[in-house]
């Protein structure tokens, strides 16, 4: 067994080095209270913009819910200017989360369109101008979600480094580093050479790997490789909340679990829907519950009828009907 202190990230200690990244379109209330029941300790809410931070719709959608225990929940700023990021910090902090994490990463275009996002890669000055201003907003953890640069030309490569070394100088408490480029978005295979390079140089400083995460044994080998301090899931927790339970299990040397049963995958499924269900209008919920859909049918032998069945359901009553018709043993034959 392994020491119960997984990662540290400022005065957030974790059992185990691992937690749910901020999903945009993903990370809900629904998909966070799944994860932390399968043994996530640390979860972060739906990427938040800073100029929508002090909205109460966008809080209502994006944080916990009142009286939930859900603690500890981070939450992920994504914008373009140092003092609207920090007030958006601190409101964010008196409505409840944790911790902020910074986003420097998203390579969406529409994000790096309004220089927000990766594209602030090649300014370091306004990301420590922002690091600095939220450090002085909240008392909290702060985090700051990097890629490996815009691109691989040399002066993308040193705009990284300096805004490394700089955000350590100036007390950022983890560095979650992607292993692509900007430019790549989620193409090819994450690259951790360049986060167990940053490691190697600040061995005092907490940096956390990120990108493909779907394979437990070989992330926690991948961790001890690179002496990373620790790793996040993102897409690989999509409709797959026993990830999270697997890691633990690959983290502490126990044998993984056998994998869900239709049985059990029906059930998760259902509780998900629910949990949608009880967060937003009918129609919306069918609708962001086909995001999961992907994720959630790939375990079953006759994955493309379920995916499709699912995919064309457009009621509460279609839905729970899909799960119930196809989530049962008769379906268990890879026979199609």
């Amino acid at each position: 067994m392994r020491s119960s202190v997984g990662l540290k990230l400022g005065s957030l200690t974790l059992d185990v080095p691992f937690f749910q990244a901020s999903l945009s379109g993903y990370s809900d209330y629904a998909m966070r209270t799944l994860a932390r029941r399968f043994g996530c300790p640390f979860t972060m809410a739906d990427m938040i913009l800073d100029k929508s931070a002090a909205n109460p719709r966008v809080l209502r959608k994006a944080c916990f819910r009142p009286g939930a225990d859900e603690h500890p929940v981070g939450a992920q700023i994504i914008g373009r200017t140092p003092a609207t990021i920090a007030t958006a910090a601190r409101d964010l902090v008196a409505a409840g989360y944790d911790v902020i994490d910074l986003n420097f990463a998203c390579p969406a275009p529409k994000v790096l369109q309004r220089g927000r996002g990766g594209a602030l890669l090649n300014d370091p000055d306004t990301v420590i101008d922002t690091l600095k201003a939220v450090r002085d907003a909240v008392v909290c953890p702060v985090l700051m979600k990097l890629r490996i640069g815009v691109d691989h030309k040399p002066q993308s490569l040193d705009s990284f480094w300096e805004i490394v070394t700089r955000s350590i100088e100036h007390g950022v408490d983890g560095l979650v580093i992607h292993g692509r480029t900007v430019s790549e978005r989620y193409r090819g295979k994450a690259d951790w050479g360049l986060p167990a390079a940053v490691k190697s140089r600040f061995p005092n400083a907490t940096v956390v790997g990120s990108g493909d995460i779907f394979d437990p044994a070989a992330t926690v080998e991948l961790m001890k490789k690179t002496g990373l301090d620790g790793f996040i899931v993102a897409r690989g927790a999509v409709g797959n909340p026993w990830i999270f339970r697997d890691l633990r299990c690959a983290w502490e040397n126990r044998p993984l679990p056998a994998p869900p049963d239709l049985a059990e995958q029906r059930l998760v499924m259902l509780e998900h829907f629910e949990r949608m269900l009880q967060g937003h209008p009918e129609k919306r919920a069918v609708r962001k519950f086909r995001k999961f859909v992907v994720g959630y049918v790939c375990r079953h032998p006759k994955r493309k009828p379920v995916q499709m069945s699912l995919m064309k359901a457009k009621t509460r009553a279609e839905v729970e009907a899909a799960i119930d018709t196809w989530y049962t043993d008769t379906h268990s034959s890879t026979d199609w």
